[in-house]
C-alpha cells in the first residue's frame, strides 16, 4: 500500500545493506513522527472547535477539579473526601489520572497557549500515541511484516472511537490500556515478572477495570512452559515454581498499588467509597441486552437500577467471566491478546455501565491478535459497529421511560453482534487462513480506507462546529434551532464535500493495485449524518431518536 510503503534491504553487499537499513530507519521515524503529529493536531483542533457540551464535559471538569488537589497547595490526600463532599465532580477512579492531568495543567500554566480543558486531554493523547507505538512493535514481531505493523498504528490512532474517547469525551482509556499492552509485550518477550507486574499495577492505578486484564497474565504464568508437571500416575498439576512466580508477581502488583493508595485509604474511607461503592451503585448506562434485563426486573417503570442479582452483583459476575475466559484461554494455548479481546467483549456483554468511550478498550487487543492473522473482516466489523454503538441512541434518564423496550431491542442487537465476534474469535485456533473469515474477506486497504475515512468525517464535523451557532438544547427539540436551517444545510453540504475529498485522497494513498469497492465509500458516507448531528449540531442521538418516535406517535 502506498500509504505504508517502506524500504527493506535486498542486496548482499554490506554497504548497500547498511544504507538500506538506514533508509528504512529514516522511513520509520518519518512515519512515526508524521502519524503522531497529524493525530495530535486533529485531537487538539477538535477539542478547541467542539461545542462546550463536549469539549468541557462533566468528566473533563471532574478531572480538572481532581487535578487541582495536587497543585493548589492543599492536601492531595483529601481528593476523595473533597470529591464526595462536592458531589458536582465525583472522581471515582484511582489517583493516577488526576496526577498526570495535574502535571499537564502545570505545563499549561507556564505555556499559556491552550485552555485547561485541552491540557486535560494531553496525557490521554500522548497515551494514545504510546499505544500506537506499542502496537507497531507487537504486530511487527508477531507478523514479521512492517506494513501490517504500520496499519496497526494507523488503525488505532485514526479510528472514530479513539477520536470519540479522547477528543470528544476527554476520557483516559488509553492510559491504562498502554500499561496493560506493555505488560503483555514485556512478558511475551522475556517471560519476566517484575516489569509486567509493575505495569499492570500502574494500569490499575489509572482505572479499576484494568484488573480484568491482569488476570490472563497470571493464569498464563501458571500454564507457561515449565509450569506444568506430571506425577507418578501421569496426573498433570501446576509446578510449585509456577505458583511462586505468580505469587511473587501478585505481591509486586499489590505493593505498587498499596504504596500509592494506602495514604488515601488511611486518610479517609472516602477513597473506598468513591472507588468501590459509588462505582457499584451507578445506574444502568449501556447499549446492550442489559437494558432488557433492567426493564423486566426493576421495581418501577422509571427506575435505572434493579436488585436482580446479575445487576446487583455485576462487578463480581464480570470478574468471574474474565477469570473463566483466562482459564480456558490458557488451556487452549490462546495468546494474551486473544484472551484480552474476549474479556473486552465479555465486559460489553455483562457490565451495566459501558459508555461510548469504553469501546475503545477492544482495539489494542483485537489489532494485536487479528492483524498478524490477517483477520481484516473482524477489524472492519469492529470499527463500523463500535462507531455506531458509541454514538447511537441509548436508554437515558431524560428520555421517555415507556420507550425502554425499543432501547432494549437495539441493545440486544448490539449484544448479538458481540456474541458473534466472541464465538468467531474463540473458534479461530487450528483453522486454516481460508476458513478464518466471519462474513466476508476485505483486503487491508479497505479496512484502512474505512477507518481513516470515518476518522476524517468525525474530525471535519467537529472542525465545522463553530459555524453552527446552534442555541438548541443537546437533549431537547428542536433538532436545528429556528432560523438556522439554511446554515445547517450548507454546513452538511460542506461536510459531505470535505469527506468525499478526504476519501479521494485516501483511495489513492491506500491503493493496493485494485479499486476500492463502492461499499467502502458507502460505509463512510452513511455515518456522515450521524457525525453531523452529534458533532456539528451538538445533538445527542437519543434526543433525535426521541423526537422521531414522538413524531411517529410511538
Amino acid at each position: 500500500m502506498a500509504l505504508m510503503s517502506f524500504s527493506s534491504p535486498q542486496s548482499q553487499s554490506p554497504a548497500m545493506v547498511n544504507s538500506a537499513t538506514r533508509a528504512a530507519s529514516v522511513s520509520r521515524a518519518v512515519f512515526f513522527t508524521a502519524s503522531a503529529l497529524l493525530y495530535a493536531c486533529a485531537i487538539l483542533a477538535a477539542a478547541l472547535t467542539l461545542n462546550a457540551y463536549f469539549s468541557q464535559t462533566w468528566d473533563i471538569a471532574t478531572f480538572i477539579h481532581a487535578a487541582h488537589r495536587f497543585i493548589d497547595g492543599g492536601n492531595p490526600f483529601d481528593l476523595y473526601a473533597q470529591s464526595r463532599a462536592a458531589q458536582t465532580w465525583p472522581y471515582a477512579y484511582p489517583p493516577l489520572h488526576a496526577f498526570v492531568v495535574a502535571m499537564a495543567l502545570l505545563v499549561g500554566n507556564v505555556i499559556h497557549v491552550l485552555p485547561d480543558y485541552v491540557w486535560a486531554r494531553v496525557p490521554s493523547m500522548l497515551a494514545d500515541i504510546g499505544v500506537g507505538l506499542a502496537l507497531f512493535g507487537i504486530v511487527e514481531r508477531k507478523s514479521k511484516d512492517e506494513t501490517l505493523a504500520r496499519a496497526a498504528m494507523l488503525l488505532w490512532l485514526f479510528n472514530p472511537v479513539t477520536f470519540y474517547d479522547t477528543a470528544v469525551q476527554g476520557h483516559f482509556e488509553s492510559e491504562w490500556l498502554l500499561f496493560v499492552v506493555l505488560a503483555y509485550a514485556w512478558y511475551e518477550n522475556s517471560r519476566g515478572i517484575v516489569l509486567p507486574a509493575i505495569s499492570l499495577a500502574v494500569a490499575v492505578l489509572f482505572k479499576q477495570v484494568a484488573i480484568l486484564f491482569a488476570i490472563p497474565l497470571w493464569v498464563m504464568m501458571l500454564k507457561a512452559e515449565g509450569g506444568r508437571m506430571k506425577d507418578e500416575e501421569n496426573r498433570v498439576s501446576v509446578h510449585p515454581s509456577a505458583w511462586k512466580r505468580v505469587v511473587f508477581s501478585i505481591l509486586i502488583f499489590v505493593a505498587v498499588v498499596g504504596v500509592v493508595c494506602l495514604p488515601y485509604l488511611l486518610y479517609s474511607n472516602d477513597f473506598l467509597y468513591m472507588n468501590l461503592t459509588y462505582v457499584e451503585n451507578v445506574p444502568v448506562q449501556t447499549q446492550s441486552w442489559i437494558v432488557a434485563l433492567l426493564g423486566v426486573t426493576r421495581a418501577s417503570p422509571a427506575a435505572l437500577t434493579s436488585d436482580f442479582f446479575l445487576l446487583r452483583y455485576q462487578t463480581i459476575v464480570t470478574i468471574l467471566a474474565a477469570a473463566a475466559i483466562a482459564f480456558f484461554g490458557a488451556r487452549r494455548g490462546a495468546s494474551l491478546y486473544l484472551t484480552a479481546t474476549l474479556i473486552a467483549l465479555a465486559f460489553f456483554l455483562t457490565s451495566k455501565k459501558v459508555m461510548g468511550y469504553y469501546y475503545v478498550m477492544l482495539f489494542p487487543f483485537l489489532l494485536a491478535e487479528a492483524l498478524p492473522q490477517r483477520r481484516f473482516d473482524l477489524v472492519l466489523i469492529a470499527i463500523a459497529a463500535t462507531t455506531w454503538i458509541s454514538l447511537s441512541p441509548y436508554y437515558a434518564s431524560w428520555g421517555d421511560p415507556s420507550h425502554w423496550w425499543i432501547y432494549a431491542l437495539l441493545g440486544t442487537l448490539n449484544s448479538a453482534l458481540f456474541v458473534g465476534m466472541f464465538v468467531e474469535m474463540s473458534k479461530g485456533e487450528g483453522r486454516t487462513t481460508d476458513e478464518k473469515t466471519f462474513v466476508f474477506r476485505p483486503p487491508s486497504s479497505v479496512v484502512l480506507f474505512v477507518s481513516l475515512g470515518l476518522f476524517a468525517g468525525a474530525a471535519f464535523a467537529a472542525f465545522l462546529q463553530p459555524l453552527a451557532q446552534n442555541a438548541a438544547s443537546p437533549l431537547r427539540a428542536p433538532i436545528v434551532a429556528m432560523g438556522m436551517e439554511t446554515n445547517a444545510l450548507l454546513a452538511f453540504g460542506a461536510l459531505i464535500a470535505l469527506t468525499v475529498a478526504a476519501l479521494a485522497v485516501l483511495a489513492r494513498a491506500t491503493r493496493d493495485g485494485s479499486a476500492l469497492p463502492r461499499t467502502a465509500w458507502g460505509i463512510v458516507l452513511i455515518f456522515t449524518p450521524l457525525f453531523f448531528a452529534v458533532y456539528y449540531l451538538t445533538k445527542e442521538s437519543t434526543a433525535i431518536f426521541e423526537i422521531a418516535l414522538k413524531a411517529l406517535g410511538v
